[in-house]
């Protein structure tokens, strides 16, 4: 069922690193980690993102041992994940829910009415999370507590649909998604308070996952023709990492226990654990 591949490769300027493939998903589009596990969302055995098809699930990966098991199945097209104490929260097209690590049993549901496309999940508290609709071009506020929502605020379709989010102190970055390779979406900063808009890139592309490590952003996007890349935003400019041709690469996470960043190669079946 696993198939393990072992190269090396150069991180920008980085060391030189490991860099390890699981083969063993069904379209993943988002993992997270905490201290003993990894979680990783699967489409289904097609990329059919907006399919209530129940064919989507969760899988959980033992850190202590790498076996793969279930967390979760009977899901639509599950996507963006986020780990709030021992809660799991994952966004299902229109729906977020919430599953208790320890039992797998659901504890949060909520439907987001007049979504279409919901993406990726980022929080402002422990409380409160903030969830991109990529269809709709929306990112809704989410309270967890009175299990209600609204819209934080709506993205210029210029930018693309909004798709991973990050939080970085008093900032949102937002990375936009469009399925045509000549307009593309663009990378955006987002004042927390004022809500102003800074674009950070003149490169429009089909953009997905944003993570922080120290003091570097780095990007994912599909590319063109499944050859997909992981980017380093530097200045407002992008620079390519040294990988190899990436199809699909999604939701990505940094496991800071590790010093690992996860990848999930949605159109490869494959999720990248790249040592850092």
């Amino acid at each position: 069922m696993k198939k393990y591949i072992l190269s090396i490769a150069l991180l920008a300027s980085m060391n030189a690193m490991e860099v390890k493939e699981i083969n063993a998903f069904a379209s993943p589009e988002s993992v997270v980690a905490n201290k003993d596990y990894v979680f990783v969302s699967n489409v289904g055995q097609k990329i059919e993102p907006l399919n209530k098809d129940l064919d989507g699930y969760i899988n959980i990966i033992s850190k202590a041992d790498d076996k793969i098991n279930v967390f979760v199945k009977n899901l639509n097209a599950p996507k963006g994940m986020k780990i709030i104490n021992n809660t799991l929260y994952v966004v299902d097209i229109d729906t977020l829910y919430g599953f208790d690590i320890t039992s797998k049993k659901e504890v949060f549901k909520l439907e987001i009415k007049g979504s279409v496309f919901l993406n990726a999940i980022e929080s402002l508290d422990n409380d409160t999370l903030l969830v991109s609709d990529t269809g709709t071009y929306t990112i809704f506020e989410i309270n967890l507590k009175d299990k209600n929502y609204k819209t934080f605020m709506n993205i210029d379709k210029n930018y693309g649909g909004p798709n991973g989010l990050l939080i970085d102190k008093n900032s949102l970055y937002v990375v936009g998604y469009n399925p045509s390779e000549k307009d593309g979406g663009a990378i955006l900063k987002i004042d927390l308070a004022s809500k102003n808009v800074e674009k950070l890139s003149d490169n429009l592309e089909q953009f997905d996952g944003i993570v922080k490590i120290n003091d570097d952003i780095l990007v994912s996007s599909w590319g063109k023709e499944l050859n997909g890349y992981i980017y380093k935003l530097n200045q407002n400019k992008l620079e390519k990492l040294d990988l190899k041709a990436l199809k699909g690469p999604a939701d990505m996470f940094y496991d800071n226990y590790t010093n690992t960043l996860l990848v999930p190669e949605m159109a490869n079946n494959s999720l990248l654990k790249i040592k850092l």
